[in-house]
């Protein structure tokens, strides 16, 4: 088992033995990756080679792509030229970290996969092979795959177990790498370097020997480089200017760990808006490092070259290690997290927390000022993530001999959306038109830098950065490219200026490993965006109507004047051409299509199609651009509100009075009127006047007839000369909708006092606001109805039991002046019975009917007959009488006006109904009892039935009429027993037609029973003897 090698995910190695690799200097090259939460160590890498190399046949598996089991050897052409295998049975700690494939090439390509599946669903690409020998290096080779044409006779693998570790490095290391820094309060370099100068030494060492496909997308030869060139820019330029800013800020305070430190700036936008940006150092650098030089210049890579150090062989192992202040208590992932608990760096580190004072002995003896530092580690700010700690990791790399990985795979390029048009800087000055484009590389991740040129329509031109600028007096080089993620996992880079051709754009874009060896490139080609439509037009419509031309048709109200302002190029969408040509429609009419010019205004005139009188509506209007290459624009739809000036016609009316309702305890009383609708009119006003007002607007004696409606008839016929509002009341406005019956309605209240017959005006108003005539709107006659009553009539009754009850009613007192408004009308009466105790006012009304008279004294009478078959023998009743003047009339006596057909009539009751009067108090009450002149007739003959027990039931039946609806019949029946006097055995009261009274036992044989009917004033009538 082999300690404290740290996990990949925290600290990893690789190295590779380069020879002949294009762009990658001959030699041994190291790199190390870092997680932002560990940072960079204390001191410096140091760094031993081991030479080991025992080797084993691995448990691994084959499978074919159907997931079947190959054994050894088996021909890749026989099972579809895919197979997998995959590693299993080794202890996690105890990894396989080289392995050769002994196979037979006939076209084959072996990949080193990740163990694990990423999040595209698939296993990340680590390295490949397409020729002999297949052979790999790794921290933990998990996974291999073959594709293509071959024989795969076996697998030879050396195991990280087979690695003695702490013998091996128990001796001085072989070289170091770090920092370019000096001692501080965080770092301590190698005592026994200058850190920039080592710095400089590998950047030389390893200078890339071609120019990179971002610096020479064409592939122009010669393209070779001049290393102390490539050296002098990075240590002279590139490092002052975007690097050692970084590394001064971070590792410049004690107070402030670099894993926690930030780098603040402010900057200027192109707005020249003041923007202040914040930058954690560490992740920055890591960041800076997919760069190898720049990885080189702050020590995670480095180069040993071949004749430094001993021959290559089939496995090349470095162990690389150093010690870090950590913080094991710090969150890095929070609660919420899947597992529910928080994740802490120590519970990812576990596995290499294990005691390690030998590493920590030998670290110490190679850098002892490193100790001062991590003796002064629990003194040091713990920014809220735990106590400081220190730990010594390390890593293992193999490089794989002569057989270096393949470059990496080209990109499978595809468009993350269609491209854009960019807005002008300048509107008011355009200039060449661009767009821009988004590209996925796909869902696996770069494995280094990213170089991208546009090929096409200017190209071969990279989009990257040139640092620095050309003729500063050093090389200018590509700034390489981290792609950004999109929010679909993809990884996606993006041109921002591509100049507009119709034949698109293509694009050529190349990725690197960790080492600098360059894929070859992918292209991609892209049509340009499609054009944006024209903006809506923005519509301004006026409206003018026509004068009133009396006319009754439809007809063409008016004219709508539409002004629309074309725009400038400047104001469409970015990409938009300029607007050619403006369609119209009106009112669903298409206008013929006119010129647009951008910037310049059109005017137009149309007419909506015709209204009817008084209408008013919106009229529609559709507005559509069309560019210069025949794009309309979305319509912009719109309306104008029109209307017809002409006024609704008048409403007729009727000289019949209508009445309101009953004056109420407030004083009002309620007028409900309705009337057609009329064409044209949106909405009634209603007026009111008095007819002695409106006499004297005539100039006419105001008609002294007691009768309102012959007041009504001369006013009512002189409507037309009545043409000053003044002299009228607004009573107020009514919408034109209707109501159910398919009429308008309108209410209001009034004053119940008013005694005079009044007048109401509705005039109909159009949505325009266009009014009938006044004066040609007829007058509607109202009236209150009176509230007079006359006194309380009297009320005589006599009964005779042979004959029946009469009832004489008299009225007296009743007023002439009431009596003439209803000339030749009777007065009224109805009465009221009960046999209850209720009071009079709601006792039920029996009958009604006209009184008769007057007679010389002004008196009126009725007289009412109640048969005997409308009386109850022995049913007190008593009896009530009302009484009231005759009905005025709705027209004058002796004219038969009709109503006006489609005017104005009242909501409830007919046209031309009378007023009825209300009716006097209740009459004092006159009582009447029917007593039959003779006392009962014998009951009919019992049936008689002797029980089983001795019992006798006796049945009588048709008893109906013995039955009296006050105090009732009794029936008494009598017993005859042989030998001995008649007794009266029960009396019972007679409350059905049919009764049953049983005898109880015992009954002597021979008894005989005697039935007689009483009725309620105690007479008996004869008695009926059984049989």
């Amino acid at each position: 088992m082999t300690t404290n090698v740290a996990p990949a995910s925290f600290f990893r190695a690789s190295a590779i033995a380069a020879s002949g690799v294009p762009w990658v200097a001959d030699g041994f090259h190291l790199r190390v990756k870092l997680n932002p939460w560990i940072g960079f160590p204390l001191h410096s890498f140091a760094a031993w080679r081991l030479e080991v190399f025992e080797t084993e046949g691995p448990t691994l598996q084959w499978r074919d792509q159907r997931g079947n089991a190959l054994t050894m050897p088996f021909d890749l052409e026989g099972v579809g030229g895919y197979a997998e295998a995959s590693v299993f049975g080794v202890p996690a700690d105890e990894p396989y970290i080289w392995m050769e494939i002994d196979a037979d090439d006939r076209g084959l390509r072996v990949d080193l996969l990740e163990g694990h599946v990423g999040a595209s669903g698939g296993a990340r690409l680590v390295a490949s092979r397409s020729h002999s020998p297949f052979r790999f290096g790794h921290t933990s080779i998990m996974r291999l795959r073959a594709k293509g044409a071959g024989t795969i006779n076996g697998v030879r693998a050396m195991s990280q177990a087979r690695l003695a570790i702490r013998e091996f490095i128990e001796r001085k290391p072989d070289l170091t790498f770090g920092l370019p820094l000096g001692r501080n309060d965080w770092f301590v370099p190698d005592p026994n370097l200058d850190p920039l100068e080592a710095a400089r030494r590998r950047l030389e060492l390893a200078a890339p020997i071609r120019l990179s496909p971002p610096d020479n997308p064409a592939g122009t030869l010669p393209d070779d480089t001049d290393p102390g060139e490539e050296t002098r820019r990075i240590m002279e330029r590139i490092a002052p200017e975007f690097v050692d800013p970084w590394m001064k800020q971070g590792w410049a305070d004690g107070g402030k760990a670099p894993i926690h430190a930030v780098l603040r700036g402010t900057t200027t936008t192109p707005d020249n808006q003041r923007l202040e940006a914040n930058a954690p150092i560490t992740p920055s650098l890591l960041t800076m490092a997919v760069d190898p030089q720049i990885a080189r210049y702050i020590g995670l890579s480095t180069i040993i070259p071949f004749g430094e150090t001993k021959p290559v062989h089939p496995a090349n192992t470095w162990i690389i290690a150093a010690r870090w202040a950590v913080q094991l208590k710090r969150v890095i992932q929070p609660a919420s997290n899947p597992f529910g608990v928080p994740v802490t760096v120590g519970d990812l580190l576990k596995g290499s927390l294990a005691p390690a004072g030998w590493l920590d002995g030998i670290m110490g003896g190679y850098f002892p000022e490193a100790d001062d530092i991590i003796a002064d580690l629990p003194n040091r700010p713990e920014e809220g993530h735990g106590p400081w700690t220190h730990l010594p990791l390390l890593a293992v790399a193999v490089a794989a001999g002569d057989a270096p990985p393949d470059p990496p795979d080209p990109f499978r390029l595809a468009s993350a959306g269609a491209g854009s048009w960019n807005p002008q800087a300048d509107p008011a000055n355009p200039g060449p038109e661009t767009w821009q484009q988004v590209i996925s590389l796909g869902s696996s991740p770069a494995r280094g830098m990213v170089g991208f040129a546009r090929t096409k329509p200017d190209g071969p031109l990279p989009l990257h950065r040139l640092e620095p600028p050309t003729g500063e007096g050093f090389v200018s080089r590509a700034l390489p490219i981290v792609p950004n993620w999109a929010s679909n996992n993809r990884r996606i880079v993006e041109d921002r200026n591509v100049p507009a051709d119709a034949n698109g754009a293509s694009w050529t874009i190349w990725q690197a490993d960790e080492f600098g060896q360059w894929s070859d490139g992918a292209g991609f080609s892209q049509p340009p965006p499609p054009r944006p439509s024209p903006p809506e037009p923005v519509v301004e419509a006026t409206y003018r109507a026509k004068p009133d031309d009396d006319s009754l048709g439809p007809r063409i109200p008016g004219i709508l004047r539409l002004k629309i302002d074309v725009p400038e190029l400047a104001r469409t969408e970015p990409g938009g051409l300029p607007v050619a040509r403006l369609r119209l429609s009106v009112d669903g009419v298409d206008l013929p299509e006119r010129v647009a010019a951008p910037g310049g205004t059109i005017i137009v005139e149309a007419e909506p199609r015709p209204f009817g009188v008084g209408e008013q509506r919106d009229v529609p209007i559709v507005g559509t651009y069309v560019d210069a290459s025949g794009t309309p624009s979305a319509a912009r739809r719109v309306s104008c509100a029109a209307y017809d000036a002409r006024a609704p016609k008048a409403i007729p009316t009727s000289p019949m009075v209508i009445w309101s309702g009953q004056i109420d305890a407030t004083g009002q009383a309620e007028l409900a009127l309705r009337w057609p609708p009329r064409e044209g009119a949106s909405r009634y006003r209603v007026y009111f006047g008095d007819a002695r007002r409106l006499a004297g607007e005539l100039g006419a004696p105001f008609p002294e007839s007691p009768i309102r409606a012959a007041q009504a008839k001369p006013i009512h016929l002189a409507s037309l000369q009545l043409t000053n509002k003044a002299a009228f009341t607004f009573l107020g406005e009514t919408p034109g909708s209707t109501a159910s019956d398919g009429l308008v309605h309108f209410s209001t209240r009034i004053p119940g006092g008013l005694r005079s017959v009044q007048f109401v005006r509705v005039v109909p108003v159009s949505a325009g606001g266009a009014e009938s005539a006044f004066g040609s709107c007829g007058l509607v006659p109202v009236a209150v109805p009176t509230i007079d009553r006359p006194p309380p009539p009297l009320l005589d009754a006599f009964t005779e039991p042979a004959v029946g009850l009469t009832l004489t009613i008299r009225a007296q007192g009743l007023r002439p002046d009431l009596l003439a408004a209803a000339p030749g009308g009777p007065a009224q009466f109805r009465l009221r019975r009960t046999s209850r105790n209720v009071d009079r006012r709601f006792a039920p009304v029996w009958t009604a009917g006209d009184m008769a008279g007057p007679d010389a004294a002004g008196n009126w009478t009725a007289t009412v007959e109640v048969p005997l078959d409308q009386l109850e023998p022995f049913v007190g009743a008593s009896w009530y009488a009302e009484v009231r003047y005759p009905p005025e009339p709705a027209i004058p006596p002796g004219e038969a006006p009709l109503p006006a057909d489609g005017g104005v009539g009242p909501l409830w009751g007919a046209m031309g109904d009378a007023s009825e009067r209300l009716w006097s108090e209740p009459s004092l009450a006159a009582g009447s009892l029917l007593v039959p002149p003779h006392a009962p007739d014998a009951p009919p003959e019992p049936a008689i039935t002797r029980e089983v027990d001795g019992s006798v039931k006796i049945t009588i039946a048709e008893l109906s009429i013995f039955h009296a609806g006050g105090a009732p019949y009794r029936l008494e029946v009598y017993r005859k027993d042989p030998g001995v006097a008649t007794v009266r055995r029960d009396t019972i009261d007679i409350v059905a037609s049919e009764l049953t009274w049983t005898d109880a036992a015992p009954v002597p044989p021979g008894a005989r029973y005697e039935l007689a009917v009483v009725d309620p004033i105690g007479r008996r009538g004869p008695t009926t003897l059984s049989q």
